[in-house]
């Protein structure tokens, strides 16, 4: 075991304390480490970056007792105890991941005397050997050149350098810290509904976070305050309260251990039956190479109800500057290392932390957060990976330990709870991680945030667009497989009854959040889309059809640009498209560039269509000329034109709203926008529930853009650059008489409810399964024919009532699983 004097660091003490420098010049103590055996370590000074007196204590509350009962200092305790017990004498050694990452240095711990600080104090430093996940040896070198000089003439090692000069130096060594404050991503809050929140920040303190809410800005009542605690600084710390009130501004104050505080502010959603409006954001698809985007810095002052994060919210199989020579993440560590580089400052500006501290924030994920095109569901032997992360062992590629590594940061990044689905039947689904939620916000609008990534099955093989005629019908017909599932049957059929739901309800818009685009962009990459799961596309969207879910806006990302048509289906490949009434508004992206061979290019939907199009349908001669293109408008009619092309010729809508039976309104842009980056805000007007979609963007930019003028980037201001208008349709039928007559009978016996006491919020003609009206219960014996008949969703309070009739009103059941009693 290592005794006290070999711990101890000279330099590093003098530095730390100039006082006793100065004693010693004075003559006063032969040494710093006589200094600090006779006065340092009850004064509780650290000998050594490696030892952190405070973090010591607080992890250890059994060792702060006895400290300060005098009945031993905090060194002497980790030198004659803590050592060999494992415990982590600070956040610089963790005495476990040493272990784990080193099995040599594990064996020879578990066979003899020799501990891991031990160890790593004499042998491992200057071995260059890890001993933390707060030290990357490539991001330091990358910060100091002169280090990596002279690492690269193997005079030291990074790790030995830092230990011995750059702590006293001050030398950047990990991007998990920064130097001005000890709440670096800010604070946030996630998962809102009409009375719980998730509240979230992440400290590099350890020890104790109070969280307190209030309803008034300046914190005079504290509504509630809880408390979760910091034992890594890598790891964020959240909590989740639970006794809010509908439709009610909130603001929450963090406070960490350092004393640093912060302030955030949300809304929890109006109740049912509520038509106050609603405005909400969303965008997806960013990088931390092309951090800070400016493209979302006008959020905060848009006053949103909430804000979406719709996949791909970081890029882990990239190099960024945080991470670097790592082209894919593969570790529990490297996937925390790129949502911290996301949510720090870079160039002055944090845009993730102010927007998310301006609002409530949901979040979902797509294959970026792994690795490109993976698919959950499949065997990891058939799903797309790089560098073999999933190995080719094992069921499904969510069961492997990468996959739960990066489903852990994730949800560590988020404000968001951990749910999990029960025994669903199905052993891609049962007990793994639901990341689908659904929402009610008033009765404007119902939101519903997808996972198409945990449960999938594999793509279909890549097809080029220049494949014959031939090929192109058999894979569209493969597409149509009915085996073949993007949700998971767990989660589709949540999703059909939370559709059924709100349909019932009388909420006017549900907002469907898609990762993957809904809309048909034809066979590039269409493996990847719903349109490569053609037949759990057609099953979702029959459902759709058939029980008259009206207002239905899928709201898509992934392809990097506004792209907005309607949606249709078929039954079979080959058959004629349906109409559903809805709609595909595709979004983002918040900032992406692509590298295609010839270095790194600004990548939003236009210019990566044009450049991945094969020159045999759109010449050379073509690409130069929309290159050259200095007008937006036109090159977004040019690239519109270029999907146009694709999708037509297999019986597609073209790209847009005209024509269609969605009654909209272009006000602004075109309903192709290719070329910014941006996000799209949804407003709910109260009084029409008229919907206004508005995109703000900024001009591109690469990564060597922001590196060689990070002001001019960082300062451009998103401008609207699409905006139209849809109104609802009607769903509701005038209600005959009779019908109103027999439903408030009902109400008036059943409840107590007289009229002025409750709202008719919805009213539909129905064809009921049998003579029970679809509701018979065990043992009743119903006529087996189908009757006609009406649903009809009354709101009294907090309570949605929903009943079924026959089309006389002679007899009236309350459906009791749709009402909300």
């Amino acid at each position: 075991m290592l005794n006290a004097q070999d711990l101890y660091k000279e330099t590093y003490y003098l530095a730390r304390n100039p006082d006793v420098a100065n004693a010693i010049a004075a003559g006063l103590f032969p040494t710093g480490f006589a200094h600090f055996e006779s006065f340092g370590q009850n004064e509780g000074r650290n000998p050594t970056a490696l030892f952190d007196t405070r973090y010591y204590l607080t992890l250890n509350p059994d060792v702060a007792a006895a400290v300060s009962a005098n009945q031993l200092t905090a060194f002497q305790h980790y030198i004659a105890f803590g050592q060999a017990e494992g415990r982590n004498p600070s956040a610089l050694y963790n005495d476990s991941l040493y272990l784990s990452l080193y099995p040599d240095v594990q064996a020879a711990v578990n066979t003899s005397s020799l501990t891991g600080i031990q160890h790593f104090q004499v042998f491992g430093q200057g071995e260059g050997r890890i001993p933390s996940s707060l030290y990357n040896p490539a991001y330091y070198l990358a910060k100091n050149s002169d280090v990596a000089a002279a690492v690269e003439r193997d005079e030291i090692t990074g790790i030995g350098h830092y230990l011995t000069f750059g702590v006293t130096e001050g030398r950047e060594f990990t991007p998990f810290m920064e130097g001005n404050t000890t709440l670096p991503n800010g604070v946030a809050a996630g998962d809102v509904t009409q009375n719980s929140a998730v509240l979230w920040t992440r400290s590099t303190e350890v020890g104790p976070v109070i969280f307190e809410y209030a309803t008034d800005a300046s914190f005079g009542a504290i509504a509630g305050q809880t408390t979760n605690f910091v034992t890594d600084p890598t790891v964020p710390v959240q909590v989740q309260v639970s006794d809010l009130a509908p439709q009610t501004q909130y603001y929450y104050r963090v406070t960490d251990a350092a004393g640093t505080s912060a302030v955030g502010q949300f809304r929890t959603p109006a109740p049912l039956g509520t038509q106050a409006g609603l405005r909400f954001g969303v965008t997806g698809d960013w990088q931390g190479e092309l951090a800070p985007y400016p493209s979302i810095r006008n959020v905060p002052d848009r006053n949103l109800d909430f804000f979406v994060l719709m996949g791909d919210t970081v890029e882990t199989d990239s190099i960024s500057p945080d991470l670097p020579g790592v082209r894919q993440s593969a570790n529990l560590e490297q996937f925390r290392t790129k949502y911290n580089e996301i949510y720090s400052e870079r160039f002055g500006l944090n845009t993730w932390a102010d927007l998310r501290a301006a609002t409530a924030t949901y979040s979902t994920w797509d294959d970026h957060e792994i690795t490109n095109d993976f698919a959950g569901g499949a065997a990891p032997a058939e799903s797309p990976q790089r560098d073999g992360i999933f190995g080719t062992e094992g069921r499904f590629v969510n069961e492997t330990p990468v996959f739960n590594q990066a489903m852990e940061a994730f949800q560590d990044y988020q404000p968001i709870t951990e749910q999990q689905y029960g025994e669903t039947g199905d052993p891609r689904t049962a007990n793994k991680q639901k990341l689908y939620r659904y929402n009610v916000h008033g009765s404007d609008a119902a939101s519903f945030v997808l996972d198409l990534r945990s449960f999938r099955d594999k793509p279909l093989p890549f097809l080029p667009e220049t494949a014959s005629p031939e090929a192109v019908s058999a894979y569209l017909q493969d597409a149509f497989d009915p085996n073949r599932t993007m949700l998971g049957q767990a989660q589709l059929q949540e999703f059909k009854n939370d559709l059924l739901a709100a349909e019932n309800a009388g909420i006017t818009w549900k907002f469907v959040m898609s990762p993957v685009p809904m809309q048909h962009f034809g066979i590039p990459v269409a493996g990847e889309r719903w349109e490569g799961f053609e037949a759990e596309r057609t099953e979702l969207l029959r459902f759709i059809d058939e029980n008259n879910i009206s207002n239905v806006v899928f709201i898509s990302g992934d392809f990097h640009g506004n792209v907005v048509n309607n949606v249709t289906y078929q039954e079979g490949f080959g058959q004629p498209q349906k109409p559903t009434g809805a709609f595909d508004v595709m979004i983002g992206p918040a900032a992406i560039q692509l590298n295609i061979g010839q270095g790194p290019f600004a990548a939003p939907f236009g210019p990566a269509t044009v450049a991945f199009t094969p020159d045999a349908l759109l010449s050379p001669a073509e690409k130069d000329r929309y290159r050259a293109m200095t007008n937006e408008a036109e090159k977004n009619d040019f690239v519109r034109q270029v999907i146009d092309n694709r999708i037509l010729p297999l019986g597609y809508d073209p790209v847009g709203l005209e024509g269609s039976e969605i009654d909209a309104q272009l006000l602004q842009g075109s309903y192709f926008n290719g070329h910014n980056y941006g996000w799209t805000e949804f407003a709910i007007a109260p009084e029409t529930q008229q919907l206004t979609v508005t995109t703000f963007s900024v001009e591109p930019y690469t990564q060597g853009d922001m590196e060689a003028n990070p002001a001019e980037v960082a300062n451009r201001t998103p401008t609207i650059s699409l905006q139209f208008t849809v109104n609802p349709q009607s769903g509701d039928v005038l209600l005959p008489s009779d019908i109103t007559t027999a439903v408030e009978e009902n109400l008036a016996r059943d409840f107590g409810l007289q009229p002025g006491n409750f709202t008719l919020v919805s009213s539909q003609q129905q064809t009921w399964s049998d003579g029970c009206l679809g509701l018979g219960e065990a043992n009743e014996s119903c006529l087996l024919a189908l009757v006609e008949g009406w649903q009809v969703t009354v709101q009294s309070g907090d309570r949605t009532l929903v009943y079924r009739t026959d089309d006389t009103g002679s007899q009236v059941r309350l459906d009791r699983q749709s009402s909300q009693l």
